[in-house]
């Protein structure tokens, strides 16, 4: 009887019906006739199921029953694996001494097993690790590690998650071709294999670097797709991903109340799981959303909270953004020399950890600010900086925020037709976005200039 009724429940668990296999597994534990080798196997299969259902409280409790039994039955493999788990949990959470330890734990056993497998899945976790802190080099050595180990294996499975990282890590450093190649990869090899999770990652990031190519449509599709499948997948973590990308794509296209929205969505998903990159990211993109509007206190309370995270996880990129919008609200509220030292506070970190996006958002904004402050020659040597790392990226946001920039500079220059010229561009950029918002406002300027002429 209990034998038939974990097998049920292991048929459960590997066709993904989690509901149906929490509810078989607690029934073999209520039995009390399981063995403790059983019971190890159980609360390790309930740890996965709660932490695939977002449920990581329930999870970490699973798998510290698991990892009690294991250390009871001297099983080192069964030890490794719990270790591993726990690690990606605590991460998760910001308790990046306790996942770092979990890691150490996991990889030593699985050295000392010569589990190949094993130690390319904790190089694929320490690489993340490395991600979150900005250490991209470190990152990289570990994912590439991952990749050389996993190649020579029999299992594939962690393929699709290697390229995703390789994928992120080019997309940080602004390699765009690479990165859409990666990930376009990365999609094939995760559909051969049946990786739905690693799908619904990858599709949420080629989603993000449209949204910086200004493919915005594209991007919107891709949305769609990753919300069907998280949807029926039950993968919480993956719709508050896509979520946020979203909101992006939104502000992009100047509708700040679906931003918002999507923020929001992102925002809840993200607290009831306690992720707490996911929840700095959403804060300081509400925060953005909250600037446009004029809720400046509103934003100001929602960068505090970002940056307490992010400082408390030591995730640089994450810093440097806020201090990017920081500057933003200063900027929004005339506070011009707060502004202007949030701006170079966001870049110099943006700069030490090569984050590509970061450096090219902030050159643009110091264009724009010595523009207002009227130091004409920081506000041309900026905007000449913003337009060469933009062309070179393809920020197709940016590129036309600096268009527009320049037409202001050759305004307060008195240079008309360079005005024109420049402000032309910009438009035609926001048309394509489409931004209705900000092709407007370019437009009245173009028909101002006009009645002078």
């Amino acid at each position: 009887m209990l034998k038939k009724l974990i097998e049920k429940a292991d048929m459960s668990f590997i066709n993904g019906q989690h509901t149906k296999a929490l509810g078989l597994y607690k029934k073999a534990l209520d039995s009390g006739i399981i063995t403790d080798e059983l019971k190890a196997r159980v609360y390790c299969n309930m740890g996965i199921v709660y932490s695939i259902q977002g449920e990581l409280k329930e999870a970490e409790e699973a798998y510290l029953k698991a990892l009690e039994l294991n250390k009871k039955l001297d099983r080192k493999e069964g030890l490794s694996n719990i270790y591993c788990n726990l690690g990606v949990i605590y991460s998760g959470w910001g308790e990046l001494a306790k996942a770092e330890q979990m890691y150490k734990n996991s990889l030593e056993i699985d050295e000392g097993l010569g589990n190949m497998d094993g130690v390319a899945g904790i190089c694929i976790n320490l690489g993340n690790f490395y991600y979150i802190q900005g250490n991209l080099e470190e990152a990289e050595g570990m994912f590439r590690k991952a990749l050389v180990i996993t190649k020579h294996l029999t299992n594939k499975e962690n393929l699709p998650i290697i390229f995703s990282n390789l994928g992120n890590i080019n997309y940080f450093l602004g390699r765009l071709d690479v990165a859409e190649s990666i990930f376009k990869e990365t999609i094939e090899i995760s559909k051969i294999l049946g990786n739905n999770e690693a799908l619904a990652t990858t599709y949420s990031n080629l989603a993000s670097l449209y949204q910086k190519l200004g493919k915005l449509e594209w991007a919107k599709q891709l949305y769609d797709m990753t919300i069907a499948l998280c949807k029926t997948h039950k993968m919480k973590e993956g719709q508050a991903n896509a979520s946020s990308v979203m909101g992006e794509v939104h502000k992009s296209m100047g509708n700040y109340a679906l931003a918002r929205e999507m923020f929001q969505r992102a925002l809840d998903i993200d607290k009831k799981l306690d992720r707490k990159i996911g929840l700095s990211d959403d804060l300081c993109g509400f925060a953005s959303v909250a600037i446009h509007e004029e809720r400046y206190e509103e934003a100001g309370n929602c960068l505090k909270e970002a940056i307490e995270i992010n400082e408390s996880l030591d995730n640089y990129s994450g810093i440097a953004e806020n201090y990017y919008e920081y500057a933003n609200l200063h900027l929004a509220k005339n506070e011009l020399k707060q502004a202007e030292h949030y701006y170079k506070a966001s870049l110099e970190i943006a700069e030490r950890i090569n984050d590509r996006f970061r450096i090219a958002k902030v050159f643009s904004k110091l264009g724009r600010l010595y523009i207002l402050t009227k130091e004409l020659d920081k506000a041309r040597v900026y905007n000449e900086k913003s337009f060469e790392i933009n062309h070179e990226i393809g920020y197709k946001e940016i590129i036309a925020d600096t268009c527009k920039n320049i037409g202001d500079y050759y305004l307060k220059t008195a240079d008309v037709e360079q005005a024109q010229e420049h402000y032309r561009k910009a438009l035609q950029l926001y048309k394509e976005l489409p931004n209705d918002e900000k092709a407007g406002l370019v437009s009245e300027l173009i028909t101002n200039l006009n009645r002078i002429k």
